[in-house]
């Protein structure tokens, strides 16, 4: 009976240290690098966690309807090691911000992407995520 229980608890172990393996994604298998575009609006909230950090921002679409985008990020450290912080994003919270982001692929959740770069508040042009387009600064029109 020892030896029965012990087996369940070493498989219940492996299958929780393993989750997280299971939970991520590439690229590819969720984001569209053939429609990614370019978003202006107000930056809303900021999840700065890992695996991703990932912030909202507030956009107007052409016919008027405002929407709430969700993008993705890559991990908070990156940011840092990019020179990004969270207060970055914490100063330009609800002021007008750019970002090229890509979208979620056909039959994705709406209004969900992930993105490439970001223009804060300040100015500066921020890496955010993986370049997919191969995109230089002078490339980025916003």
């Amino acid at each position: 009976m020892r030896r029965k229980l012990l087996g369940v608890w070493i498989a219940a172990l492996a299958l929780v240290a393993t989750a997280p393996a299971f939970a991520h994604h590439g690229f590819n298998v969720e984001f569209d690098k053939d429609r990614c575009m370019d978003l202006t609006g107000s930056l809303s909230k900021l999840y700065w966690e890992n695996p991703h950090a990932y912030f909202d921002m507030n956009v107007t679409e052409a016919g008027g309807k405002m929407v709430t985008w969700h993008l993705e990020m890559i991990t908070p450290n990156a940011l840092k090691r990019n020179g990004t912080t969270q207060q970055d994003f914490l100063a330009s919270m609800g002021k007008s911000v750019s970002a090229r982001a890509c979208p979620t692929k056909a039959g994705g959740t709406p209004y969900r992407g992930t993105a490439e770069f970001i223009k804060l508040a300040d100015g500066q042009l921020r890496i955010t995520g993986q370049n997919v387009e191969n995109l230089t600064p002078p490339q980025i029109h916003f």
